[in-house]
This record gives C-alpha cells, sequence and structure tokens, in this order.
C-alpha cells in the first residue's frame, strides 16, 4: 500500500480551498434572499374576517409628572367590498376594550373619554394601504373631531408600494396631518419603509418590513400648543396576499414642548413634554 504524502503548501492551498467552499455557502444563501421578490398591495379577499389583539401604551411626562396610560383590545377587521375608484372598504369593529393608568406609581381603572368598545369604523383604504378616510358606523361617545380616531386606525395600516419589490429595497412615505388652510398642518413628515425579509409559515408568505419615521409637530393639545419632534421605529409581518397586518410593533417617541398663551396677558409658558407611545397588533389564529 502506498501513503501519499502533501507538501506543508499543499496541505495550506487544499485546507484555504475548503475553508472558502464552506464560508461560500452562507453568502450564496444571502444572495439567494436578497434576490427575492413579492408584490404589495392592500387587497384582502371577499369574505376576508381577521379577530386582533391590540395593545397600546402611553406614557407622558408633561413639566416633571408622569402618566402612563394602557389599553388592550380585541378588533375585528372585515372586508366590506370595493369602491368604484379600486379602493378597498373595511369595518374595524372593537369587540372589547379594558383601559387602565399608572399615576404616582398607582395602578387604577380608567375610562378614556372616547368610548370605542361596540363601535365600528368604515375605513377606505387604497392599494398603497394608505388611509383614504375613515367614518365611524354611529355616534362614538365622547368624539369631538373625526380626526382623533387616525391614531386608532392607522397602526393597523403599513404603507405598501402597492408593486413588486425586492428584498433590500426601500419606499417612501410622506406624513401630512390636521392641515388647516393659511397653516402649517398639525403634524408632517416622512416614513421609508424596507423589505428586509420574505418568509413562509405554512401555506402563507410573509413579508418581514422595517419603518423609520421622522415628525415636526404643531399641535393643538389639552392645555396648549405641542411643539415637538418625534421619531418612530415599525416592525410589521404582512401578509404577502392581502397585504394585512399578521403582527406589529411600533414606538413613537415624542419630545418638545407644551407652548400656553395666558388669555389675558398673552404671556406665553413652555413646559417640557415628552411622549411615548408603544403599540402591537397580533393576529390571532
Amino acid at each position: 500500500m502506498h501513503s501519499i504524502r502533501m507538501s506543508p503548501v499543499r496541505v495550506l492551498i487544499t485546507g484555504a480551498l475548503m475553508f472558502c467552499a464552506v464560508q461560500s455557502t452562507p453568502s450564496i444563501a444571502l444572495q439567494a434572499e436578497e434576490q427575492k421578490t413579492c408584490t404589495l398591495s392592500f387587497a384582502p379577499p371577499e369574505g376576508t374576517l381577521l379577530h386582533y389583539v391590540n395593545f397600546t401604551q402611553m406614557g407622558r411626562n408633561l413639566g416633571g409628572s408622569d402618566v402612563t396610560f394602557n389599553q388592550t383590545s380585541e378588533v375585528d377587521m372585515s372586508f366590506a367590498g370595493k369602491a368604484e375608484d379600486g379602493n378597498c372598504k373595511v369595518d374595524l369593529k372593537f369587540i372589547k376594550v379594558k383601559s387602565s393608568l399608572v399615576a404616582n406609581n398607582q395602578l387604577m381603572d380608567w375610562a378614556p373619554p372616547v368610548k370605542l368598545e361596540g363601535v365600528s369604523v368604515r375605513v377606505v383604504v387604497s392599494p398603497a394601504a394608505e388611509i383614504v378616510s375613515f367614518e365611524p358606523g354611529r355616534n362614538i361617545p365622547g368624539l369631538k373631531d373625526l380626526n382623533d380616531l387616525r391614531e386608532v386606525v392607522d397602526p393597523w395600516f403599513v404603507k405598501l408600494p402597492d408593486t413588486t419589490v425586492t428584498v433590500g429595497q426601500s419606499w417612501k412615505q410622506e406624513i401630512v396631518a390636521g392641515k388647516k388652510e393659511g397653516a402649517e398642518p398639525a403634524i408632517k413628515g416622512e416614513a421609508v419603509f424596507t423589505l428586509k425579509k420574505i418568509e413562509k409559515k405554512g401555506d402563507l408568505e410573509i413579508a418581514i418590513i422595517e419603518g423609520k419615521v421622522n415628525l415636526k409637530m404643531n399641535a393643538d393639545q389639552p392645555g396648549g400648543v405641542l411643539v415637538a419632534d418625534g421619531k418612530a421605529d415599525i416592525k410589521a409581518r404582512i401578509a404577502v396576499s392581502g397585504g394585512y397586518v399578521i403582527e406589529l410593533k411600533r414606538d413613537l417617541e415624542i419630545r418638545g414642548n407644551t407652548v400656553a398663551k395666558d388669555p389675558l396677558t398673552d404671556k406665553e409658558t413652555k413646559s417640557e413634554t415628552a411622549i411615548t407611545i408603544h403599540v402591537e397588533i397580533k393576529l390571532q389564529q
């Protein structure tokens, strides 16, 4: 029997080639992932009924005083047909709503001023999952301004490109809310979304999307006008077929001042204000 002897140089070269071959496998897999594409458009199938649990927590520090509001909701989203312009109509029904607050380290029951339990909101949504309009099905106790519902319905709709996109590709959304004639809007800014990954769960294809939001605020609030900057991070799992939310987490941080004006002296006072809003939405299987 003859033994094969390899020179030290050849051993090093062979080892290096084997190392490169092993290292190339993840690279090839990564390239394959980056080349994956999907078409993202909001178009739930006829008869769709989705049941969600939504948790929202808002922390507010005004002039050094901290208060935290918590709200858990069970919400049904049902597809209500298409409008003539091709937009989708969906109904959000708030089945159960439970609220509490923490003030001075004390947990207590809290009844929010706007009563959502048992309420349905009709939302018209574009193929890019942008809210075109929304209208409550009946009078909502405590609701003074319809625009106050926007923060309630917004998280269920993540801006989509309404086209075919590749993993790693980004798209933008301009944000303008509370626009008044001859004045700056109450909220303006921009969101940038990126398709991070496409995965499968059973027969369901899911798009993993991350978003970054930057806002400028000049909005009327109880006690004055909030002049502030806002930043938000969004992580969402979206059904490729239908474009609806499977799971979402959104963290918004607002920092600035609440500016109040004395009606008699016209003197302004500023109170440092910090607001955090955490939203979680999860589709129940």
